[in-house]
């Protein structure tokens, strides 16, 4: 079992670069994976993006690439222009000769003339970048999942632990039903007793009044799937892979067979272990929006 949530991060260097991966995990229902890249990276958002799919089939993933050049291993073009160079020394001059200076413009009063020079970075092998980007997304990958199936687990026992307590609380129920129908017959005899103002009951009638009100409150096939219910979770957080939506819908199933066992029944005390459980449920399903 996994986690939806969960944090990686890797990092790798080429030359003239360090790429940087991060890699964050939030709850949602399908999966939805955002990649943010560099514009040089741009080409490889594709297979960023795939690679993360076989890693996470749930929730929302944002993976944040970052390029760092290094300075040191950085390379430059610097390319002159002569044209214009030659442009300047020949206004200077004839403005020596106009103003009937002596001398000319030297090399360093050329240099300091602005234009002269064109200053290109060269462009990075961005092959070699990509293998540096390729081992940082593994070992952010690598990261992320062992942090979500860190969670999984804790997450497995915890919701382990809630469904054993249902199961427990679903027996009780179960034993109990015996003694709830007796508890029912007596009130039906003592409300007779009332109705005909201790007149000799029928018990013909009694039988009758008691079998309807017995149907009405016999929950036996709720807790038949109940238990069954319960069963199948108990199953699925042993799977492999993910399991989250099909633990969403067994508890949801769970939950509609709580309601309408506590609404049959009519006992006391069935109401109450149904209360019990309906507790220990839905902290399993505040558990279960993180699970994958």
């Amino acid at each position: 079992m996994r986690s939806m949530t969960g944090y990686g991060a890797g990092a790798a260097e080429a030359r003239g670069a360090r790429v940087t991966v991060e890699i964050r995990g939030l709850n949602q229902r399908f999966l939805d994976v955002k990649v943010a890249v560099p514009r040089e990276y741009a080409a490889w958002e594709t297979e960023i993006r795939d690679r993360v799919r076989k890693t996470a089939q749930r929730g929302r993933v944002e993976v944040t690439v970052l390029r760092a050049p290094i300075a040191a291993e950085r390379r430059y073009r610097v390319a002159m222009q002569p044209g214009l160079a030659r442009a300047y020394v020949g206004a200077v001059r004839e403005l020596v000769q106009t103003l009937r200076l002596t001398g000319g413009p030297s090399l360093g009063d050329v240099l300091r003339l602005p234009g002269l020079f064109e200053v290109t970075e060269e462009t990075p092998d961005l092959r070699r970048e990509r293998t540096a980007l390729q081992r940082a997304l593994g070992t952010a990958l690598r990261a992320f999942d062992g942090e979500r199936r860190r969670e999984g687990a804790h997450l497995e026992r915890d919701m382990r632990r809630r469904a054993t307590q249902m199961r427990a609380l679903t027996a009780r129920i179960r034993r109990r039903l015996p003694e709830a129908l007796a508890s029912l017959r007596r009130q039906v005899e003592e409300r007779l007793v009332r109705l005909v103002g201790g007149k000799e009951l029928d018990a013909n009638r009694i039988a009758h009044e008691v079998a309807m009100l017995a149907e009405r409150g016999d929950v036996t096939e709720e807790i038949v799937r109940l238990e069954s219910h319960l069963a199948a979770l108990a199953s699925a957080l042993g799977e492999q892979g993910p399991v989250g939506k099909r633990i969403d819908f067994l508890v949801q199933e769970v939950h509609r067979e709580l309601n309408t066992t506590g609404a049959k029944a009519g006992d006391l005390t069935i109401t109450d272990l149904v209360l019990a459980a309906k507790s220990e449920l839905e902290k399993l399903r505040e558990q279960v929006q993180n699970v994958e």
